[in-house]
């Protein structure tokens, strides 16, 4: 069949089982891209910058999946080595030296109560873990790229403060020099090949390149993120359970269903009148969200959050939502 295939779409039968392969399978290739790049071969320090980046820029982004910070150090979330470990290397690639890391894109299925409201499942929102690391990273690789591809300007101190926002970190930056930096590679560029059978936020960047003569502002970006003393701000996902808006008032409550430490909870915050209404429209809409904040969760009191950022959750799509 794969044969047959390829003859019709003119290509190699390889490349067809590859895809056949990978319908639930996000796969991100990192490439590095130098004159001394020859027959499929890299130098040593270059390898071993380009493998350790692999690691590094998935543990970096699943970080900044759970909260948000410019410099983890010795902060970094057990869970975000965790979903480290659970990623697969595919085999390097010939011609340019290409490294490929497989995750997962399959899915679980909405829960819904009696009247069709989207229901939160821990099981099934456990599966969107590695789809929304992926959607961390290429947002925030793409605001480091805006940031330091330009070679007229240094960026600001507000914007590199402005883009932790965004999941970038000082182990972000340190994970890209491991290949400019360090590895003495030209070009690094991560391609993001996401899952045929599983939908994709339209928003996403494909693909991000990073050369080695913006080394230096990427270590002056790192050193910036590493003195920030911001608070970390904890990322939630989840559904909106119930609001409440009384007459006069300036701003409305919202109550969130979602998953902190494996356990399902409810999480109350105010929003000011704009925000809220689109809150309600997402409401409307049975759409996830995501709330960015100060998380406060005094035993045997109700969760509350400080919002900083709300909005719908970009980083899924469903199929409802598709229809």
């Amino acid at each position: 069949m794969t044969t047959e295939v390829a003859r019709l779409e003119r290509r190699s039968p390889e490349d067809v089982a590859r895809d056949i392969s990978r319908q639930f399978l996000d796969v991100t290739d990192l490439r590095a891209q130098d004159d001394d790049i020859d027959e499929g071969t890299i130098s040593l320090q270059a390898g071993l910058g380009l493998f350790n980046a692999a690691n590094h820029l998935m543990v970096s982004a699943a970080a900044a999946t759970i909260n948000r910070q410019g410099y983890y150090g010795r902060g970094i979330p057990r869970a975000a080595h965790a979903h480290a470990r659970r990623l697969r290397l595919g085999q390097t690639r010939p011609g340019s030296y290409v490294l490929p890391v497989i995750s997962s894109a399959r899915f679980g299925t909405t829960a819904r109560d009696a009247e069709g409201l989207p229901h939160l499942d821990v099981a099934s929102e456990d599966t969107y873990f590695d789809r929304r690391v992926l959607a961390t990273l290429s947002r925030s690789l793409e605001a480091l790229a805006e940031m330091t591809m330009r070679r007229d300007r240094m960026p600001t101190r507000s914007d590199i403060r402005d883009s932790v926002g965004e999941g970038v970190s000082s182990e972000l930056c340190a994970a890209v020099l491991e290949v400019i930096g360090k590895g003495k590679v030209e070009l690094f560029d991560i391609a993001f090949n996401w899952a045929p059978a599983s939908p994709v936020p339209d928003d996403l960047t494909r693909r991000i390149e990073f050369s080695s003569v913006n080394a230096e502002i990427l270590e002056e970006v790192q050193s910036e993120l590493k003195e920030s003393d911001e608070p970390s701000e904890v990322v939630l996902y989840g559904v909106i359970r119930r609001m409440a808006l009384k007459e006069n008032e300036e701003s409305g409550r919202v109550s969130l269903d979602t998953v902190i430490e494996g356990r399902k909870r409810s999480v109350s915050f105010d929003l000011d009148l704009a925000t809220y209404r689109r809150a309600a429209q997402y409401h409307g809409d049975r759409r996830r969200v995501v709330v960015t904040g100060i998380l406060e969760t005094s035993p045997g009191r109700p969760a509350r959050m400080k919002v900083s950022t709300f909005g719908p959750d970009r980083s899924i799509v469903s199929f409802d939502e598709l229809a």
